[in-house]
């Protein structure tokens, strides 16, 4: 190769050279925002994942708003006073002092204010003894107790000093309904009633009580087979360190709970039965998605899924999201301005059409964004579960009711840490959904467990008797207690 070559290829590798470092460096420009932009939405989202994690209080998830709502009523609304109470039991006198605090002159008396106080008088346990007269058959032989009508127990000897009913049923609400270990509550019994109780015996004392309700918990589970919808959800649980899970399943009648290890169908089918002819309200998990239910999904699940999608995607990407929802919320409002009255039959159905409509051109096309071409594949697939709500006036949009009856047991494992044995997560599910029941149709859980155990061969009590038009059933009841000890860990 000659000089003159060389020169020239030098010349034009000079020339390259420079035409890299100008590309290199508008490059460099160029990645310098999207590193930013990279490292902004991974903040994003590891702040997402924290707060789905963390089950805080409104008010303190993430920081204050600017301008908060106000606290209280809404301007207009009626002032909301302690109502006076109808019964005094006793009246104090607040007499004018004799001279003026400020300035020590005379007072002269105007007009009288009253005022009332209501308080928690000094609790003291009452105690009760029954003389039992104990006697023997003369024709053969067996020894006879006798049984006072508010006796809860017929043991003696060492067993004779017994817990009376609202003392039981107010420590088993306090434990399996707000959460509060048994050491505690043996504190303020003591503390607050002079009543003391060691840890032990409110936990044996529960067991026993959960085995009282099982006749009740069978009915439950009976009630929701033959219900018209049953809403279903379920949430983390521990039994002796191990991984299993709390399942919820309620209605407007009735709420149940099931501890299991397993996160399967065969849960739902085993409290519900295989042959269940209702609707199913649950989310798109897919646990759901071998049943053979008529089923509604919840619309707030979806809608939760969108805002995330709409919090980390921008330009085009986003506006999928973004009519996905808008579709969702339209269908729920649409159901809103119908029980209200607000549209007519006719066109309620012509609304409901366009609706149905839209969403079907939406979900037809095809998009390249992951995240956007995997909500289309779960609501292409889910098409038939999202408006039956739309033509079942019974059935909801959202699954809000298991939710809101599975949020007690999410703040009971915070602070009971779940259960420590298999009849442990059994006594917790009876119990629990007995007393969830009671709340939810108005009944008081002390004055039943007054009568299941002052009764103890009434099987029913009278009042679910009543409630429920239940017959009274003479056979005995066994709870199947799942089989924690030989099953291998629940999978995440």
């Amino acid at each position: 190769m000659t000089f003159e070559e060389l020169l020239a290829e030098n010349k034009q590798l000079h020339a390259e050279n420079g035409q890299l470092r100008a590309e290199n460096a508008a490059l460099k420009k160029q990645v310098a925002p999207l590193e930013a932009l990279v490292a902004e939405l991974r903040a994003r989202l590891e702040e997402l994942e924290r707060g789905r994690k963390r089950q805080a209080a409104p008010f303190s998830k993430g920081p204050p708003k600017a301008t908060p709502k106000k606290p209280g009523r809404k301007r207009g609304h009626l002032a909301a006073h302690r109502a006076r109470p109808r019964r005094v039991d006793e009246v104090l006198e607040a007499a004018l002092p004799r001279a003026c605090p400020a300035c020590g002159g005379e007072v002269k008396e105007e007009r009288m204010e009253v005022q009332y106080q209501v308080d928690l008088p000094p609790v003291e346990p009452v105690v009760t003894q029954f003389n039992v007269q104990i006697g023997q058959c003369r024709k053969c032989g067996q020894r006879v107790q006798g049984r006072h009508a508010q006796q809860t127990s017929d043991a003696l000897g060492a067993a004779a000093v017994q817990l009376g009913p609202r003392a039981l049923g107010l420590a088993a609400e306090l434990k399996h309904e707000v959460g509060v270990p048994y050491g505690k509550i043996a504190g303020v019994y003591a503390r607050g009633f002079g009543l003391p109780v060691c840890r032990a015996a409110l936990a044996r004392a529960d067991q026993r009580l959960a085995q009282r309700c099982l006749p009740l918990y069978t009915k439950l589970i009976e009630i929701l087979r033959a219900s018209q919808r049953a809403c279903v959800d379920e949430t983390g649980w521990k039994v002796g360190g191990r991984l299993a899970w709390l399942w919820v399943f309620t209605n407007e009648a009735v709420t149940l709970y099931w501890i299991d290890p397993r996160r399967g169908h065969e849960v739902v089918e085993r409290i519900l039965s295989a042959d269940f002819g209702g609707r199913l309200h649950c989310d798109c998990f897919l646990a759901y998605n071998p049943l053979a239910y008529d089923q509604q999904k919840c619309l707030q699940h979806l809608l939760r899924r969108c805002d995330e999608l709409g919090e980390v995607k921008s330009g085009p990407a986003l506006k999928f999201s973004q009519r996905v929802a808008a579709l969702l919320r339209g269908a729920i409002h649409l159901k809103h301005r119908r029980e209200k009255r607000k549209i007519s039959a006719q066109g309620f159905a012509v609304a409901r059409g366009k609706l149905e409509a839209a969403l079907d051109r939406l979900l037809a096309r095809s998009y390249t964004d992951s995240e956007n071409a995997r909500l289309a594949k779960l609501l292409r697939k889910h098409r038939e579960q999202l408006f039956p709500f739309l033509y079942d006036p019974a059935a909801a949009p959202t699954n809000a009711e298991a939710e809101r009856e599975i949020r007690p047991a999410v703040a009971v494992r915070k602070m009971s840490a779940c259960n420590r044995s298999p009849a442990g997560a059994a006594t917790h599910a009876v119990l629990t959904s007995v007393i969830r029941t009671c709340r939810k149709r108005e009944q008081s859980f002390l004055q039943l467990t007054a009568e299941l155990l002052q009764h103890p061969h009434r099987l029913l009590p009278k009042v679910w008797q009543r409630l429920f038009k239940l017959e009274p059933s003479e056979h005995q009841f066994a709870l199947p207690i799942p089989e924690f000890a030989h099953s291998p860990p629940a999978s995440t």
